[in-house]
């Protein structure tokens, strides 16, 4: 093995390369510095065009292409110069013997799978032929001995190495090693994406979309099949969409929360672009409490509803699927939900009036992921998801906080959680029916906390009490992270606010709490933030 202090120089590279986008300029580098190149069938073509000396495969392999194409580079003779350990007596005492010569770099890019699997009406013949076999063989050996064998699986790498070999004719074990790891998640990924496309028929777990977040981005939906959510039961014709998930799972979320809260209450949960925009919890010791829990969320904000997705705690009822019937909703979700029976009816009767509806059902509330990944630029990011309910509420100021708005608090803080921050939720008791809550104004997504509450959050809340009768002096605002200035305080008591949540945690907090003292008005602390971003 080469010292660490040395670079890596490159006597002999095999270039496979389904993508040919630079390999002629690095083909160029290469060969500059001495560099043997060896290519395959269309890639040597490519790099003979451009005037470089190029030895085939078939004299490196000892054996011709055949099968069209099915065997070209998987050999002894090419494994062999790719694996065996450089600086090892017994290992080069074998490449001696054998007369094999060593292979210091492997350009290979894999046959495009992942752009065929997303053809329509591909059929499964033309499928397999666009999986890669020797190439990702290739890409694994190279990687296994890498920082002394070089591995480039993707275009973009091209350069660092064409600038290292311009200066100093090797190139370095860091940028080896880099590529190593590279080379180790393309694998990965290639691997998975032949898994989730053939592994077919009930147990698949992965989910076509027609597109992305926007229509000219890729997507799909890789699911448990057996999750709380049935993703894989096809209840109508018109196909879930990237942004119909991300919005069921908000939904879901909130949902399950207040599940928790209350199992004997009927819920719903109305969500658009990602944020709550109605929400209304009602006992079902009244009666008719379904329907009383969608008219009181579609009251939060009907311009948002429609169009919006709508998650319901218990089993979808027959006069509530008519009243949907006769409003534009994009999807519906709720336990039991189904094609055929009672269920099936009162998807029918929606179905009858709006044929692009969408439908799902939901197996079980609370199973919300324990955690979450995002990817960022050359990195990911994981964190525990955010699961805390039921948080006590501690009381900062002279006027204490009164025992029977603790459920409606709690009923606040998961309304909350669930927008995107900053976010303030202003949340009432429906006037008149005991232990029914609703959103009556949301405010979220703003740079600062005074605009979510004086632009959005008061004016919305205005309306659904003038058209109710109701008053905001009796509604709870709940704050999902603490207040920076006095400022919110205060902005609160000009709409009429009197019952305030937040985390605290703020240097001045002292000075919210005055403010609130100096108006009148109850706060209470969690100590527990819930930024969504």
């Amino acid at each position: 093995m080469a010292k660490a202090d040395e670079g890596l120089q490159i006597r002999r590279a095999l270039f496979s390369a389904s993508d040919k986008t630079g390999i002629v300029e690095l083909a160029h580098a290469m060969a500059t510095t001495g560099t043997e190149l060896v290519a395959t069938g269309k890639t040597a073509t490519v790099l003979r065009e451009a005037g470089l000396t190029v030895v085939p495969i078939e004299k490196v392999s000892g054996s011709p292409e055949a099968f069209q194409g099915r065997m070209k580079t998987l050999s002894f003779p090419v494994l062999s110069g790719i694996l065996y350990r450089r600086g090892d007596a017994s290992d080069e005492a074998d490449l001696k013997r054998l007369a094999f010569l060593p292979v210091d770099c492997v350009v290979v890019n894999f046959y495009p799978f992942e752009a065929a699997a997303q053809k329509k009406n591909i059929t499964h013949r033309e499928l397999i032929e666009e999986i890669d076999i020797g190439g990702p063989t290739m890409v694994r050996a190279a990687a296994k001995n890498s920082p002394d064998v070089l591995v480039l699986t993707d275009p973009c790498q091209y350069k660092r190495v064409i600038e290292e070999l311009t200066s100093a004719r090797r190139v370095t074990h860091a940028t080896a090693a880099a590529c190593a790891a590279t080379a180790w998640e393309r694998i990965k990924a290639y691997d998975s994406a032949i898994v989730q496309k053939l592994a077919g028929g009930a147990g698949s777990t992965r989910r076509d979309l027609r597109y992305g977040e926007n229509p000219h981005q890729g997507g799909h939906l890789e699911f448990d099949p057996e999750g709380p959510i049935a993703w894989n039961e096809k209840l109508t014709a018109t196909e879930l969409s990237y942004n119909n998930i991300l919005d069921l799972a908000s939904a879901y979320g909130l949902a399950s929360d207040l599940v928790a809260l209350d199992p004997q209450s009927a819920s719903v949960v109305i969500v658009k672009h990602n944020n709550p925009c109605g929400v209304a919890s009602v006992p079902k010791s009244l009666g008719n409490a379904q329907m009383m829990a969608l008219l009181r969320a579609w009251e939060g904000d009907p311009v948002s509803a429609f169009g919006g997705v709508l998650v319901f705690s218990d089993p979808l009822e027959m006069d509530v699927a008519a009243w949907l019937a006769e409003r534009f909703i994009e999807l519906v979700a709720a336990p039991g939900l189904s094609s055929q029976g009672h269920a099936g009816s009162a998807l029918q009767s929606m179905l009858g009036k709006r044929k692009n509806l969408k439908a799902v059902a939901i197996r079980s509330f609370g199973k919300v992921p324990s955690e979450s990944v995002v990817v960022v630029p050359g990195g990911k990011l994981f964190q525990t998801s955010d699961t805390q309910v039921g948080e006590p509420l501690k009381c900062v100021t002279r006027q204490a906080w009164p025992r029977d708005k603790e459920k409606l608090a709690q009923f606040g803080i998961s309304v909350c959680r669930a927008l995107k921050s900053n976010a303030l939720a202003i949340v009432r008791e429906v006037p008149g029916v005991s232990g029914a809550w609703q959103l009556a104004g949301a405010g979220q997504g703003q740079p600062n906390r005074v605009e979510a509450l004086e632009r959005l959050a008061a004016p919305r809340a205005q309306r659904v009490l003038q058209s109710s009768a109701g008053r905001i002096e009796d509604c709870v605002m709940v704050s999902d992270a603490f207040f920076p200035f006095r400022d919110t305080v205060d902005t609160a008591h000009a709409a009429g606010i009197k019952y305030l949540i937040q985390p605290g945690g703020s240097i001045k907090d002292a000075e919210s709490i005055a403010a609130c003292d100096e108006h009148g008005m109850t706060m209470a602390f969690t100590g527990i933030r819930h930024f969504r971003h």
